[in-house]
C-alpha cells in the first residue's frame, strides 16, 4: 500500500464520529443563547464567542471520555478466527496488552496457530473452534469456564473475526459457496455470541463483530460475501437493542475493501480454481446466455484486483487493528467503528442517504 492509501485508511473516523453531534449541538446552542441574550438585553455577546465557548467544553469532555481505558489485568478475551491474519496479528496485540487471550483456531496444528503460540506469552490459550461446529464452540465454552483468570465470574470481550469469502455471480456461482458463506460469516458469529452471552453479562462486557464494507456497499461478483456480511449487520444492530439492559456494549469494526481480510480469500490460484469449476458447472444454455468473454471479463476483473497495490500481503493491517483495540479497550466504545479511505466513506453515504439511481450512476 502506498504512503497517501496508509494515510487515507488512517483517517480518523472514529474521532469524527463522536465529535460530530458535539459541534452540530454547541451551534444549535450557540445560536438560540445569542437570540435570546439579545432580545431580553441580557448581553451583546456574538454568536461565534458562544459557538466557541460552548464547542470547546463540549469537546474537552468528549475527548476526556474517549481516552478512558479500562484495566487489563485480570480480564480475558475470546477471539474467532486466529487462523487468518487479522485474527492472530489482534491475538497477539491484545496478549501484549495483557489480556488473557483465547485464540480460536479452525486448525490448532496449523503453522499460522504454531507462530502465534511461540511469539506470545503464557496468558494464550490456543482452542479448536470452527463456528460451524456446534461441538467445537460448546467445547470451547467449558474449556474457558475452567481456565478463566482467578476470581472472574465471566469474560471480557468476545470478538466474531472468523471469515469466509468467494467469488462468482448469483446464477453460476455454486449453491455450497452461499451456504459456507452463510454458515461462517452469518450463523457462525450468532452461535459463538449465544454461547457466551452468559459468561459476558456478569462482566458487563462486549461483543465485537468485524463486517466489511461489502455488507453495505454490494460487488459484482461477490454475493455470497455481501449478503452474509449485510445480515450479520442487521443481526448485531437488533442484539445492541436487547443487551442495553445488561450492559454489554455491541460493536461494529466495518474495514474497508482493502483491509477486510477478505483478500487472503481471493488467492490468484483460489479464483481460477473457482473459476474453471464454475464453468464446468454451467449448462449449454447458461454457458450460451452468458458468453465465454463475459465470463472471462469477470474473472479477469477479479484476477486483477488481487494482482494490484492492494495485494493482501501489502496491505498494513494497523489502522484495522486500531480500531479492534479500541473498542476492546475504551470504556465508552463506539457503536460503530469505520476504517475507510474518505472515497469510501462517500460511498457509503451515497449508498444510504442518496436515491438508488444515483447510487448507480456513480458507482455501477
Amino acid at each position: 500500500m502506498s504512503s497517501s492509501q496508509q494515510k487515507q485508511a488512517e483517517f480518523p473516523w472514529v474521532l469524527v464520529d463522536r465529535c460530530f453531534l458535539p459541534v452540530v449541538f454547541s451551534h444549535a446552542a450557540a445560536v438560540i443563547l445569542s437570540v435570546v441574550f439579545n432580545t431580553l438585553r441580557i448581553s451583546q455577546i456574538s454568536c461565534f464567542t458562544l459557538f466557541f465557548f460552548i464547542c470547546s467544553s463540549s469537546l474537552a469532555t468528549v475527548f476526556f471520555y474517549h481516552n478512558l481505558k479500562v484495566t487489563t489485568a485480570g480480564k480475558s478475551v475470546l477471539i474467532s478466527g486466529c487462523d487468518s491474519k487479522l485474527g492472530s496479528l489482534f491475538a497477539r496485540q491484545l496478549d501484549s496488552l495483557g489480556f488473557t487471550v483465547y485464540a480460536g483456531c479452525l486448525r490448532v496444528e496449523s503453522e499460522t496457530a504454531a507462530k502465534l503460540k511461540s511469539e506470545s506469552s503464557g496468558r494464550l490459550h490456543l482452542i479448536k473452534l470452527d463456528v460451524t461446529s456446534e461441538s467445537d464452540i460448546k467445547a470451547a465454552v467449558n474449556y474457558i469456564k475452567k481456565n478463566l483468570p482467578h476470581s472472574q465470574a465471566g469474560i471480557w470481550a468476545v470478538i466474531n473475526c472468523a471469515s469466509w469469502a468467494a467469488f462468482g455471480e448469483v446464477e453460476w456461482a455454486p449453491f455450497s459457496n452461499f451456504q459456507r458463506s452463510t454458515e461462517v460469516n452469518l450463523l457462525g458469529a450468532i452461535r459463538v455470541t449465544q454461547s457466551f452471552l452468559p459468561l459476558l453479562r456478569p462482566t458487563r462486557g462486549r461483543i465485537i463483530n468485524v463486517v466489511s464494507l461489502l455488507g453495505r456497499v454490494s460487488s459484482r461478483a461477490r454475493a455470497p460475501y455481501c449478503t452474509a456480511k449485510s445480515a450479520l449487520e442487521a443481526f448485531v444492530e437488533c442484539l445492541r437493542l436487547e443487551m442495553k439492559r445488561w450492559g454489554v456494549d455491541v460493536i461494529l469494526v466495518e474495514p474497508g475493501d482493502a483491509l477486510t481480510g477478505a483478500l487472503e480469500w481471493f488467492s490468484e490460484e483460489r479464483v481460477l480454481r473457482q473459476a474453471r469449476e464454475a464453468w464446468q458447472a454451467m449448462d449449454a444454455a447458461q454457458k450460451e446466455e452468458y458468453g465465454e468473454k463475459h465470463f472471462v471479463d469477470t474473472v479477469r476483473a477479479v484476477h486483477d484486483y488481487i494482482k494490484d497495490d492492494k495485494v493482501e500481503k501489502e496491505i498494513d493491517m494497523t489502522p484495522v487493528l486500531r480500531a479492534l483495540v479500541d473498542a476492546v479497550v475504551r470504556t465508552f466504545p463506539l457503536p460503530r467503528y469505520q476504517v475507510l479511505t474518505p472515497a469510501e466513506w462517500v460511498q457509503t453515504q451515497v449508498a444510504e442517504h442518496f436515491p438508488r439511481s444515483i447510487y448507480d450512476i456513480l458507482y455501477n
